[in-house]
């Protein structure tokens, strides 16, 4: 899922990007400039700010100014909205104004202007990544919510040159089911900046035609070129609806009201404008309030200390919550103290002296950690007392994993060379602190007594972890550095039950400074917040589903929900969720977008190659007249190149080590297959893998680094748990779960380089483990007795091009069935004639 902040520029439509985005290569750097932007924007709005707002009331968001769209920060769904024609007169300034003695000098002041418009968006982060298998009916969405509130209305939305499109194109969108890949024909082209096409599609399920207005970005092209009317495009992404207009006809939704719907919403999509908010010096133009609010607090659960014993496996390296379920993979790790690192080994040859120390600061990242003994080596399970960490750069460094050890080595400089660490997915550790008002608060109601007592608190609370903090550690300016990482727990400002006791002490005058009401005021005043409250009306009582049948929960969302400090939120989520590869998210996301549907075009042309083999009792082709004897390296040299093959059965016998026509009985996960030609096998995986890729959604693949060397995974005996097809509604069947988490090895697809690991063969490699597909292994390299093996591969996984070309020359059913080669013969494709990508 990618994160971004409200203003930022669309990441997908940015040409150039925006500077903030130039200033680094580096997800992990770029973030904290993004979030120092903002940090900075909010505090220069003065009065709304978090958890206390003006005037000592709860306040669950920060208000920020600016005149650009405003945008949705992640995927998600608009599940309610409110668009007022215009802006509100107060009702208390109304009347407070007109009971107020007039004289000569002074003229009345006029009223303020109040905005009841908003969105409310629910996100659904996929938080497990299937590892738990003890928990088959996981929680499939770590569900949060957007909230975008005192947003422009219609009125002023009229000569605004890009419009949000969900509310300016009609009550109902146009549903068609189609997927990645499909085409679809260009009928119209708007060149404004909504960058949208007017285009045919068909549905999958109907087989009958749509036309309907979609942006750019779902269309396998460039954004920044617009695509020829009658020209036939592939889709980017799956897609469920089209827009029935174009934003520009001005087709506005019901105004003035809260309405209830489920509109798909994209990263960056924009959603409205800013409109009018309060502040400490009066009402302030062009100012919204942004808030990120969930139902319960399962994105804080207190987790155990990392040990290094529990990160040896990268396939099981997960960290344990304290309540006994697990995290999802480790991710990158960070340093929760000051530490000294060493650029080797504590006891490495020859020893290193005290030059060679390196200080770091509690924050500092890494993408990865691993456990080794004093000497660097991490094959002796008793002496693992050192972690080894890889920075962004891909260096190394050493430390020991607690101060014992460090204290045992004995020597003066390495007394402060140990570490702890957390992980992206410990949230508690890394500075986020829970607060329930009650803990905060004496009374229950919409005020704080002594909100210099509240941040007291939630200052005290920071400094209670298990190792302890100080300001310094944090890397502070000041309280603000701590706040950035709060989360509170209180009756939400949107919800209008019980206002008259919630707001009571305005009516009594218990809250100075605030003067005392009388009953004509406060009954004003109520009728002024309550134009701008939802809760009830929005129905937000659900949060979330769960389990392979994605089941809505039934347990109603109270209103006393928990409130993150939504710009800290971002931060963070962008740094837990970016991959470890040296892009920023967003460059990320259109690599892999961009990989997928390269994919889906190799593997496509890879089924018509394979047509004649389709069916397994059909006659076989002939053999090309003239095909050159591919060279069983290993077994007659010992040597082994990764050799570039221009045909298809050059490249078929290269990687599976014979030729389509064999009959063969490859061993999968499912066992041995029934004898067959291996042409017709490969078809039948390749079959699946295009299904596959045509239904998936870029919002499941989890980014970050999974322990030491850990590409990726899949999980084919649980997930998915049904055939791959096309869901009749909301494509939810798009969400198999697939783990795409890369090493600083994994390079990008390249068309003209060898074929070898790179992002994209990741991709390939998993899909091929998939029930639904291949359902293969990564096999066990064996040679037989007597064999030379100068290079060790006898015994290892075929990993790599080299591996998986040994294991063809040797075990042809084991090949047939290794996810590696199967990617490997797909992405052998780039280099025959006849394949354009």
């Amino acid at each position: 899922m990618i994160i971004t902040f409200p203003f930022e520029d669309d990441p997908y439509y940015s040409t150039p990007q925006p500077v903030s985005y130039t200033t680094s290569n580096s997800a992990a750097s770029t973030t904290p400039a993004l979030a120092k932007k903002y940090f900075d924007l909010a505090r220069s709005v003065a009065g709304g700010v978090f958890p206390v707002g003006m005037n000592r009331f709860w306040h669950g968001g920060v208000h920020l100014k600016g005149t650009k769209p405003v945008r949705a920060v992640a995927d998600g769904t608009i599940v309610a909205y409110r668009l007022d024609t215009d802006y509100t007169v107060s009702a208390l300034d109304t009347l407070v104004n007109g009971s107020a003695p007039s004289s000569p000098q002074s003229k009345p002041k006029p009223p303020r202007q109040l905005s009841g418009s908003f969105v409310l968006i629910r996100h659904e982060c996929e938080k497990n990544n299937g590892a738990n298998t003890l928990n088959v009916n996981r929680y499939t969405g770590a569900h949060f919510y957007s909230l975008y509130a005192n947003l422009m209305p219609a009125k002023q939305l009229h000569d605004k040159a890009l419009l949000p499109p969900f509310v300016t194109t009609g009550e109902s969108i146009l549903p068609v089911s189609a997927l990645r890949g499909d085409e679809v024909t260009v009928l119209a082209v708007n060149g404004d900046g909504h960058q949208m096409a007017k285009v045919r599609a068909t549905d999958i399920n109907t087989k009958s035609t749509i036309d309907g207005w979609i942006e750019y970005m779902f269309l396998d092209m460039d954004p920044t070129v617009p695509p020829a009317v009658s020209a036939k495009v592939r889709l980017s992404y799956p897609i469920a609806a089209l827009y029935a207009c174009h934003p520009s006809e001005r087709k506005w939704r019901t105004l003035d009201t809260v309405k209830v719907i489920g509109h798909p919403v994209r990263t960056g999509e924009v959603i409205g404008y800013p409109g009018k908010t309060d502040s400490q010096s009066g009402v302030l133009d062009d100012s919204f309030h942004f808030e990120i609010f969930t139902a319960d607090k399962t994105l804080l659960k207190p987790m155990k200390s990392l040990e290094p014993r529990n990160i040896v496996d990268p396939g099981t390296s997960h960290q344990d919550y304290a309540d006994s379920s697990r995290s999802d993979g480790m991710g990158k790790v960070w340093l929760t103290r000051n530490a000294d690192l060493l650029a080797r080994a504590p006891m490495s040859d020859p020893l290193p002296t005290a030059s060679d120390v390196i200080k770091f600061a509690a924050g500092s990242c890494f993408v990865a950690s691993m456990p080794c003994n004093a000497k660097g080596k991490s094959d002796a399970l008793p002496d693992l007392v050192c972690f080894k960490l890889y920075d962004l750069g891909g260096n190394s460094y050493y430390a020991y994993a607690s101060q014992a050890d460090a204290a045992a080595d004995g020597r003066a400089f390495v007394t402060d060379l140990w570490v702890t660490l957390t992980t992206d997915s410990d949230w508690t550790a890394r500075g986020w602190q829970a607060c329930e008002d009650k803990e905060l608060n004496t009374t229950d109601d919409a005020f704080v007594e002594d909100d210099d007592a509240v941040m007291q608190q939630i200052l005290d609370a920071a400094c209670k972890l298990p190792t302890a903090l100080n300001l310094n550690d944090l890397h502070s300016e000041g309280v603000d550095a701590i706040l950035r990482h709060t989360a509170v727990r209180f009756h939400t400002e949107w919800d209008k039950d019980h206002n008259a006791t919630r707001y009571q002490k305005l009516k009594t005058g218990e809250h100075p400074p605030l003067p005392q009401m009388t009953d004509a005021q406060f009954s004003a005043f109520l009728q002024d917040v309550e134009k701008q409250q939802f809760w009830a009306e929005a129905h937000v009582e659900t949060d979330g589903v769960n389990g392979p049948a994605l089941t809505a929960i039934s347990t109603k969302m109270s209103p006393k929900s928990w409130h993150y400090h939504p710009l800290g939120f971002l931060a963070q989520m962008r740094e837990c969720l970016t991959t470890d590869v040296h892009l920023s998210e967003e460059a990320f996301e259109k690599e892999i977008r961009s990989s997928w549907n390269t994919g889906l075009k190799l593997i496509d042309k890879r089924l018509k190659q394979l047509d004649p083999w389709k069916d397994a009792n059909a006659a076989l082709p002939s053999p090309p007249a003239a095909m050159p004897v591919i060279a069983r390296e290993y077994a007659t040299t010992q040597n082994i190149h990764n050799v570039t093959h221009t045909k298809l059965w050059e490249n078929f016998i290269y990687w599976f080590g014979v030729d389509p026509n064999t009959v063969a009985t490859p061993i999968t996960l499912h066992g041995a297959l029934p004898p067959a030609p291996a042409g017709h096998h490969v078809y039948l995986y390749l079959k699946g893998m295009r299904e596959f890729f045509r239904h998936v959604s870029l919002q499941r693949v989890v980014k970050g680094a999974l322990g030491f060397e850990a590409g990726a995974w899949v999980h084919p005996a649980t997930y998915p748990a049904r055939p791959l097809v096309p869901a009749q509604t909301g494509f939810q069947m798009e969400c198999i779960n697939i783990g795409c988490q890369y090493g600083l090895f994994f390079r990008a697809f390249n068309n003209t380089a060898a074929v070898d690991q790179n992002r994209m063969e990741v991709q390939l490699h998993e899909v091929a483990h998939l029930r639904n597909t291949a359902h293969a292994k990564d096999q066990i390299i064996a040679l037989p007795a007597g064999t030379s093996d100068p290079n060790k591969f006898n015994g290892q996984t075929g990993y790599g091009a080299l591996a998986a070309r040994v294991l063809a020359e040797f075990a042809s059913n084991q090949a047939l069935a290794n996810a590696e080669n199967i990617a490997f013969f797909i992405e052998s494709a780039k280099h025959e004639a006849d394949i354009t990508v």
